[in-house]
């Protein structure tokens, strides 16, 4: 991890672990939004100018309750729209478990950059009007969730984001009760996250999910938050995740029942 900077090291707290059983990964973003804070900070630039315009994260392996864990972080690209990899580790056994890929916009870095040995970025059709769309959030910015720069800060647009999943999974019968009683969840391995529109404290926001795919335990859900009252879109987020049985920790195949259910809400092509 040559010309890796080291930028962040923390724990997983209980409050910070989901109905899944592991790290929330909101949480994930604000680490990782600390790390590009200090990264900048140590190229002599002032992170309050930066906005974060992209963000591809890959999720490998679970972190839980009290796992300890540090984030490496370098930049991959320079120029107008630099672009900051980071990764993310177990520290008492250093496997790699996150990697996450930062556009940012409204600052320029002139600095070496290194080669990214982390996943590519895989092209996912975006749902348009042949979807059939869940509406699956409204809310309002409050002023605490705002970042340095004055922006709705990431961990509160997954926050968003994870409570939009939730309405978009019930959709098809992945309900609260069922997850309970059945000793399953929904494991993200993939966010391609795409900003499109800055968000200040008292914004009206709602959020529009559906199926984008399904395999035979896999499913991607698209979320797209738009402004309230202009209807402009404030963000799009591609999610790709495993139905996960809670106590092997691995994927198990989606009921007939669900998929079918699931199916009615796929795109019309």
């Amino acid at each position: 991890m040559k010309d890796f900077l080291e930028t962040y090291r923390g724990d997983v707290s209980p409050w910070e672990v989901d109905s899944t059983e592991h790290f929330t990964v909101a949480y994930y973003y604000e680490k990782f939004e600390a790390a590009t804070f200090r990264f900048l900070r140590h190229l002599k630039l002032d992170p309050y100018l930066a906005k974060t315009t992209a963000a591809l994260t890959h999720y490998k392996t679970e972190l839980h309750n009290r796992d300890i864990y540090y984030i490496k972080s370098a930049l991959i690209s320079a120029g107008e729209n630099p672009v900051i990899g980071h990764k993310l580790y177990k520290a008492d056994s250093d496997i790699l478990c996150t990697t996450m890929q930062q556009t940012l916009s409204n600052i320029s870095v002139e600095a070496q950059t290194i080669e990214w040995d982390g996943d590519s970025k895989e092209e996912r059709h975006l749902p348009g009007n042949e979807t059939s769309w869940v509406h699956s959030l409204k809310d309002v910015v409050q002023p605490n969730e705002l970042n340095w720069s004055g922006n709705l800060s990431l961990p509160a647009y997954i926050h968003r984001f994870s409570t939009a999943n939730s309405f978009i999974m019930a959709a098809f019968g992945l309900t609260p009760e069922y997850l309970t009683k059945s000793r399953v969840g929904l494991s993200t391995f993939e966010f391609q996250l795409q900003f499109y529109k800055l968000v200040n404290s008292s914004d009206l926001i709602n959020i529009e999910s559906c199926i984008a795919q399904l395999g035979s335990s896999s499913v991607r859900f698209y979320h797209r938050m738009v402004d309230a009252e202009t209807g402009e879109e404030i963000a799009g987020l591609s999610q790709y995740g495993v139905h996960l049985d809670l106590d092997s920790r691995r994927p198990s195949p989606i009921p007939d029942e669900l998929r079918k259910r699931a199916e009615h809400l796929l795109p019309k092509l």
